[in-house]
């Protein structure tokens, strides 16, 4: 087992307080609706209970303090454990990505890769539905099922050459819904509209009247 000291806990310490704070602005209370050049469409959502578990730190408070904590500042070296699961490598690398948790949905959609059925060579038995990869950073980003048949972000990692995935997937489109409304209403990333506009059932996820409006600025 790992044991941090003050100097790594104080870096853990900064990285988890931006983490939460970008996650709070960007990422909590939406729903992402991701359709692949291929027409299939994956909503994913961002909960304030994994936030600790995308980490990857051991603590001794709760899932819900710890993101208050961290969100407000408050998050104090004393609350991450002096023992820790992981090495050193990798929570270094947790917490530096979990600034970048953002860029799965908002920088880096051209790039960006679905990996359908995917599965971590450290847990084989248990596949997870998607998930997005960023070669630009290095990470791959894990979702799980929730109990509203969505997906939740649940497993974020570095990308390594053992992933197993049956097949990957370009992004058309990606648009946000916020937790109130009944369909998506903001264009977060569009690779063709054409295109997207052939989609089936599209309508069921996504308001008509704003592809239609970002048409006709094309068109402009």
């Amino acid at each position: 087992m790992y044991k941090p000291n003050e100097r790594d806990k104080e870096i853990f310490r900064q990285r988890i307080i931006k983490g939460a704070q970008l996650f709070d602005k960007y990422l909590l209370h939406k729903e992402f609706i991701i359709i692949t050049i291929d027409f299939e469409i994956y909503k994913v959502t961002f909960k304030k209970k994994e936030f600790l578990h995308l980490t990857g730190l051991t603590v001794n408070v709760g899932e819900s303090l710890f993101y208050d904590l961290c969100k407000s500042s408050k998050i104090s070296k004393n609350n991450i454990n002096n023992f820790q699961r992981h090495n050193k490598n990798t929570l270094m690398t947790k917490t530096a990505n979990i600034n970048k948790l953002i860029k799965f949905i908002y920088a880096d959609a051209s790039t960006n890769l679905i990996l359908k059925d995917f599965i971590m060579s450290s847990a084989p038995n248990r596949p997870f539905p998607c998930a997005i990869e960023n070669s630009k950073e290095n990470m791959v980003l894990a979702f799980a099922k929730t109990n509203n048949l969505g997906l939740k972000a649940k497993s974020l990692r570095k990308k390594t050459n053992n992933e197993i995935y049956t097949s990957s997937h370009l992004i058309l489109a990606i648009f946000l819904k916020e937790e109130n409304d009944a369909l998506a209403n903001s264009i977060v990333y569009i690779k063709n509209t054409r295109n997207l506009l052939e989609c089936p059932n599209i309508n069921e996820y996504v308001s008509i009247k704003i592809l239609n409006q970002f048409l006709e600025l094309q068109k402009a």
